[in-house]
């Protein structure tokens, strides 16, 4: 059954695409004039019987993956962004990772310069971290030869990021602030892009699901679908201790319940396979802090190194709250190893897709981890005839029409996040 149901949402995607570009209106609006994100990706799993979001990310690197086209689409869809948001920026600061010397990171921050500039604007990339020397140089291989990225040194003076001869509008911060946001970010007189309030240090991932949960449910309505075939079932368990029994036999009992609703629903839609879950570190990203189940008894048996791995995190922060979320089974696959698309926005509107790949998971496995690769599959470009027996796809076309539609209301997810972070400070202030 995967096929049509990825096909019947993309047709309903398509014949409702002015009401469901009001609704998105609607909903941003409801925010009192909050924007949509500046940037984000998101990973995405097609079952073939269900698809959805299974993570975003507000600070993504990875621009270096996205092919020219995807690139002249960011191009444009920054443009509008800064045209109708932020018309004054004429000179931004990128504010890269600090302690990274990782030559594909800095390619995403290269490709991040080449769209910014390509878009109208001078940049220039900035760190204030002691462990670089100013310049720091990195030489970059692209299609046209080595070319240098240069990291210049920053301070802060009278509120404002700057070099000694570059005074940005626009500062972007491209480091998902695990560890905490410098001190510097604090009060800026430039604008300050994504928020800092929406780093690691302090978003959850429950929080995100919540809200686009929330979303999914309401765009239903209008669509007349199940929101359990766009979204993954969750739950979310903190004050946990991996070395407490008592602290895993709850988290033992929140996985059962969770899987116990995720196999109703695969009786209601004759689902032939059993549920699964992923037990993910509720406030992380670079695939740590996350494995998965097919019962909650796997937890209480866990050896050291399962626990070990659990409660990894970047920059060694301690890993106490988990998030409990449906496990979906990606039905494509790429010269048989299994893939999924990892859509990127800017301004809230999809620019272009790549595919994460892993020739050591099957399909029901986390992609993001070590061994990892990546593949822009354009379909506009691809030879069908050549490529036929190693791609597989429930239908190309579709499943871009609705990731890019579940892309978007993610990164609106987002903006619904930072709402409630701000709201609350303003409550306590």
């Amino acid at each position: 059954m995967g096929g049509p149901v990825i096909e019947e949402i993309a047709h309903t995607i398509k014949a409702r695409r002015s009401a469901i570009d009001q609704w998105y209106k609607n909903r941003l609006s409801d925010l009192r004039g909050a924007e949509p994100p500046v940037y984000s990706s998101v990973d995405i799993r097609n079952a073939g019987f269900k698809i959805s979001v299974v993570d975003t990310n507000l600070f993504p690197a990875g621009f270096n993956n996205l092919c020219e086209t995807f690139t002249d689409n960011a191009v444009r869809a920054l443009k509008t962004f800064l045209e109708q948001r932020h018309p004054d920026v004429r000179r931004v600061l990128i504010l890269p990772e600090e302690h990274t010397r990782n030559l594909y990171y800095w390619k995403n921050v290269a490709r991040l310069q080449k769209i910014f500039r390509n878009a109208g604007v001078e940049v220039l990339v900035g760190s204030a971290s002691t462990l670089f020397p100013d310049p720091f140089t990195i030489e970059i291989e692209g299609e046209d030869g080595r070319t240098p990225l240069v990291v210049r040194k920053i301070f802060l003076k009278d509120g404002f990021l700057r070099t000694d001869d570059f005074l940005p509008d626009l500062v972007l911060i491209n480091n998902d602030l695990t560890t905490g946001a410098p001190s510097y970010l604090r009060g800026l007189r430039q604008v300050l892009l994504p928020s800092p309030d929406l780093g690691w240090h302090r978003r959850k991932k429950s929080e995100h699901f919540k809200y686009y949960q929330m979303l999914i449910d309401d765009l239903s309505q209008l669509l007349e679908i199940d929101p359990w075939l766009l979204s993954p079932m969750t739950t979310v368990e903190t004050d946990i201790d991996m070395g407490d029994t008592i602290c895993l036999k709850r988290l033992q009992d929140a996985a059962d319940r969770l899987l116990l609703r995720i196999r109703q629903k695969y009786l209601q839609y004759g689902v032939q396979r059993e549920p699964y879950l992923f037990i993910k570190n509720n406030s992380g990203t670079y695939g740590l802090g996350i494995t998965h189940i097919q019962s909650g008894s796997q937890l209480l048996s866990m050896n050291r190194r399962m626990k070990n791995k659990l409660e990894s995190s970047k920059g060694g922060q301690k890993v106490s709250a988990y998030l409990l979320q449906e496990g979906i089974p990606t039905a494509d696959l790429y010269q048989g190893k299994p893939i999924e698309p990892v859509v990127y926005l800017v301004g809230g509107e999809a620019i272009g897709t790549f595919f994460r790949i892993h020739e050591e998971k099957n399909d029901m496995e986390n992609l993001n981890t070590p061994g990892m690769s990546f593949a822009c599959l354009c379909f506009h470009k691809l030879d069908t005839k050549k490529v036929s027996n190693q791609l597989t796809c429930e239908n190309s076309d579709a499943l871009f029409a609705v990731s890019s539609l579940l892309g978007k209301i993610a990164s609106l997810a987002s903006v619904y996040e930072l709402d409630q972070v701000q709201t609350a400070q303003r409550l306590t202030a």
